[in-house]
This record gives structure tokens, sequence and C-alpha cells, in this order.
């Protein structure tokens, strides 16, 4: 692991260097451009020469990433330690249209590899996990999903072997943040039902429409089995078991720019979803019999209220998330609200960087906090996570990002002391 660290390190400070190198030719030429400088690139490893671009036009479209975490807690929590972890993620994307002719239709399939532990269960002892690619730590078979498009792209049905995290409650803010608190999905809708998360994927189907420009509808079915977070299972246990359930949710979406078009207005994205199971396998704190009928709801909202100027991504954008679960014999946490902020190009000349600001409040069900005080471990109440972060966008493929946290009464009980969280995560597009 060392020599990991080591090797990253050696990469990230020697893509600052070559990417801050000054260009030392000012003369004019009627040449064809040069290719883009590697560090300009959307990928690390580049076009392969040429053959990416050539498998791309073949219809086959092949994507990954390695995201790292490191992180220590210097005070409060359990103890004081750190903890390394990552997470390795390669899809293909097959753009049947083009292979095949047949139109509006993908496959896709991904795989997944998580290591390392997170500091949280050892240090900081909270139920919001401060590493965010910690879960699982094993290799998965991820998505194996079709799609299919139809009426002019406003309409498309996906099924197959995917997370409901890949369309339902979430947004590429959360993915800024380091505590799962935050990152992936409002995380109080994990707890709390069979909502199925990556890399964790079940049998599923999912229905979408986009009737106008401005709005959009999602409903969704998923495999409901007491194995579904089971990561010895690496995503490759197909069965359907006698035991096994339904989980459904419905997502309707808004997505306006106030102030002018899209090029000069302040765009935004706002939705409400709500879930519903019937299905009779959810575990409860105070019985050891099983129930059925797990409901709740969520809703977004994130806005831009600045924009440095026409047609820039730069500025700053506001966003609160909220949940609700009033099934607290089944829900450790049936309230969760988050706020947050992240402004994009906010030093002049690091126009792709981004100042991340956010506050997650979670409280814990009655029916839980009953269970807990029993066994003498303290009465939950609520748990907070403050997060302040900057990514550092090395390159068009590759990013730095320090941070830190502030957990306010871990596990909720006010038996273990309020941990501050030093970390940094970085992350590469291959």
């Amino acid at each position: 692991m060392k020599h990991i660290c080591t090797l990253l390190t050696s990469f990230f400070f020697a893509t600052v260097l070559v990417a801050g190198e000054p260009s030392t030719s000012t003369a004019i030429s009627t040449a064809p451009p040069p290719p883009p400088r590697w560090q300009d690139q959307k990928y690390a490893t580049g076009d392969w020469g040429g053959l990416r671009t050539s498998l791309k036009d073949s219809g086959l479209t092949i994507d990954s990433y390695y995201v790292i975490n490191a992180a220590g807690n210097v005070s409060g929590g359990f103890d004081q330690g750190a903890e390394f972890a990552d997470n390795f993620y390669l899809g293909l994307l097959f753009d049947l249209e083009t292979m095949m002719d047949w139109d509006g239709a993908t496959f896709l399939i991904s795989t997944v590899n998580r290591s390392g532990r997170s500091i949280t269960k050892e240090y900081v002892g909270s139920q919001f996990d401060s590493m965010q690619v910690v879960g699982g730590q094993t290799i998965f078979l991820y998505q194996v999903a079709f799609e299919q498009k139809f009426a002019d792209d406003k309409a498309s049905i996906r099924i197959g072997r995917f997370g409901a995290s890949d369309d339902f409650n979430t947004s590429p803010l959360y993915g800024y943040y380091m505590s799962n608190a935050f990152d992936g999905n409002l995380r109080a809708v994990l707890f709390n039902t069979q909502f199925s998360a990556y890399p964790f994927a079940t049998w599923a189907a999912r229905l979408r429409l986009d009737p106008t420009p401005e709005t959009n509808f999602q409903f969704g079915i998923f495999q409901a089995q007491d194995d579904v977070f089971d990561r010895d299972k690496h995503g490759v246990d197909f069965q359907f078991e006698s035991g096994d359930g339904v989980w459904m949710v419905t997502q309707l979406g808004w997505t306006p720019t106030f102030g002018g078009d899209k090029e000069t207005g302040l765009p935004g994205h706002y939705w409400v979803g709500a879930y519903y199971s019937p299905w009779d396998g959810f575990s409860q704190f105070k019985s050891a019999e099983k129930t059925d009928g797990s409901y709740g709801f969520y809703i977004h909202a994130d806005q831009m209220v600045y924009r440095e100027q026409a047609g820039s991504d730069q500025g700053l954008v506001l966003w609160s998330a909220f949940t609700h679960d009033p099934n607290e014999n089944i829900a450790i946490m049936p309230w969760q609200l988050n706020v947050g902020a992240v402004y994009t190009g906010l030093i002049p000349g690091r126009d792709a960087d981004n100042l991340i600001f956010g506050m997650a409040y979670g409280v814990f069900s009655d029916d839980y906090a009953d269970m807990v005080e029993a066994r003498g471990d303290g009465r939950p109440g609520y748990e907070m996570v403050l997060e302040a972060a900057y990514r550092y966008q090395l390159t068009k493929f590759s990013y730095i990002q320090p941070g830190v946290q502030y957990v306010v009464r871990p596990g909720g009980t006010g038996k273990i002391g309020d941990a501050f969280v030093l970390g940094v995560q970085m992350g590469i597009t291959f």
C-alpha cells in the first residue's frame, strides 16, 4: 500500500508540474493543430493510439475510474487513527444502434472492485460513514442492463440488474462529498428500507418519461431480498427465492432555468420521490418477527443562484435534500435533512475547481433508540456531520480534494466525543 500511495503522489505532483508549463510558441502557423496535451485529454490513458475512438465509432464505449479515500480521526470518537480505501469501476457500454441497427438500444455491463477500511467503525463510531468508498470491499459484477429508448427519446425502459441509486435519490452534487452522509444518495433512505445502491445490484426495471425538456417522471421496481447487501455474493447471485419481494419507487422531476436561457439563466433541479414495499421480510428493532409495509418519501432541490458569466458553469449552487420514513419499528433514521453549497471556479484561473460545504442532520427512531438503550449503550437522539473541502482539478481526468469533517454526537448517544476528521480523496478517469 505504501508503494501505491507513493506512486499516486508522484503521479499527481508530476501532473501539476506538466499542467503548469507555459507555452513557448507564439508563431502563427497554418499547419493542423497539434493533438491535445496529455493533461488536457479526458482520459489518463488517452486515445490508445486511436483505438478508443475507433471502438466508440463501432459502438463500444469503455469507461473506468479509480477513487481513493484516505482519512484520519484526529480528536474525539472512540480513538485516533487513520485508514485508506479505494474503488475501481469498469463499464462497457454497447450501442446496439451502431452495432446492429437497433434504434435506441444499449447494453451496459460493469464491474466494481473495492478494498481498504473506513475509520468510522474503529475510530469515529458514527452512523454516517466518513469515507464514501467503503461498503462491499470486494469485487462485484454490478450493472447488467438493457435500455431501450422510444418516442423520439422522450421515453426509455431499462431492465436487468442495477441499483436504485443509478436513477433515483441521487445528484451529481452529492458526489463532491467524502462523507456518506452526503455522497451518492440521501443516506437515511438506504438505512430504512430496501433501496439498492452502488455497488449492490438487484433484478430491476425502470421506466423514464421526459414529456417536456423541463419535466421528467420515473418509476422503478426492484427485487427485495434478505441478502441485498451481502458482499459475499459478489453480484452474481441471480436467483429469485421464495422469500423475495418487490420494492417500488417513483420520482417526479423539474429542471427549470430562471432569469434567461440555458446560456444566461440560472438552472435548477427539483424532484420528489416516494417508495413503498409490501415485502414481509423487514426486521424490527423490538420484535423477532418480520414485518411488511415499508414506505416513505424524499425531496431534493438545487439551484444556481449566481453565474459568473454567460455560457459558464462557474458560480454558486445551493442545494438541500430531505427524507422521512414513518416506520419507526424498522427505520433507523426516519428523518434526515441535508443542506449544502458548491462554488465552481471561485479562484481566478481555477475555473474547474470546486469549493464545497455541507451539513447533514439525522434523527434516530424511538424504537431503535429503545433497543440501543436496553443494551446499555445510551439513547441515540440525533447525529450531525459538517463537511468542507476543496476539489483541485489537476487535469481533465484527475483531481485531488483535501477536506475536513466534524461529526457531532457520533452514534447519537452523546457518549462518544465529537470527532474531527481530516481526509483527502483523489480520482482518476482512465
